[in-house]
């Protein structure tokens, strides 16, 4: 059996022209996450991260607590969906191309219709579709339960909302919202095989409640 924990990037940095890459606060939400599994995890015994930047700098983040971590191993079935596409596809078919998208609660509110037109096949010139972004998540899912021991997973929002989709059989308007929730260096805990896969924890933040973190709580 496999006890797999899968992380959330920590904050990118939106709005700016690189979206793929840690701000200062994201990097430090990910050292502080590596103190928490210092004092509270035992070892890991594989590491699996996506090819994106802030996944291997959430990573980067993590090993300057814990440098004795095992070499990860990256898997583009660990990265997210495309969203800035999808939100551009959208809009040219949906909105008018004035509407305003730059501040973070307008994307993700375009972001969230964005992704129920692209499960319903609604949206265009796109490099991926919704059954292939489901059908690499869960063959990424399979190939990381083959293992056994303790395994750490960085990934986004979207592929570990998809997981958990698969887990409870969820509806895809729940994967969304659970998706649009995703914490900055959230925990999701999952136990299991390859036939058998039981959720223990979703989108965990223990290292960013105590009082002096809470300030580092952040969604983007």
């Amino acid at each position: 059996m496999a006890e797999i924990l899968m992380v959330r990037h920590g904050q990118a940095s939106f709005g700016t022209d690189n979206y793929d890459r840690l701000s200062e606060l994201g990097w430090e939400q990910a050292r502080i996450l590596g103190e928490h599994f210092a004092a509270t995890e035992p070892a890991f015994d594989a590491v699996f991260t996506g090819t994106l930047r802030r996944h291997r700098e959430t990573l980067a983040g993590i090993q300057q607590v814990l440098p004795e971590l095992p070499a990860p191993n990256e898997l583009p079935g660990l990265n997210e969906f495309d969203f800035h596409a999808l939100v551009s596809a959208y809009r040219s078919q949906h909105l008018n191309s004035d509407v305003e998208v730059s501040d973070a609660r307008a994307f993700y509110g375009c972001l969230r219709e964005a992704l129920l037109a692209w499960s319903r096949d609604e949206l265009s010139d796109l490099n991926e579709n919704w059954g292939g972004f489901e059908t690499r998540v869960r063959g990424t899912l399979e190939e990381i339960s083959a293992l056994r021991g303790r395994v750490l997973v960085v990934s986004s929002g979207g592929p570990i909302s998809a997981v958990v989709r698969e887990v409870l059989s969820l509806g895809v308007e729940q994967m969304v919202n659970l998706n649009l929730q995703a914490i900055n260096t959230g925990i999701t805990r999952y136990y299991g095989n390859r036939e058998h896969w039981r959720l223990n924890m979703f989108n965990a933040v223990p290292h960013l409640e105590p009082a002096p973190h809470r300030h580092l709580i952040t969604y983007t």
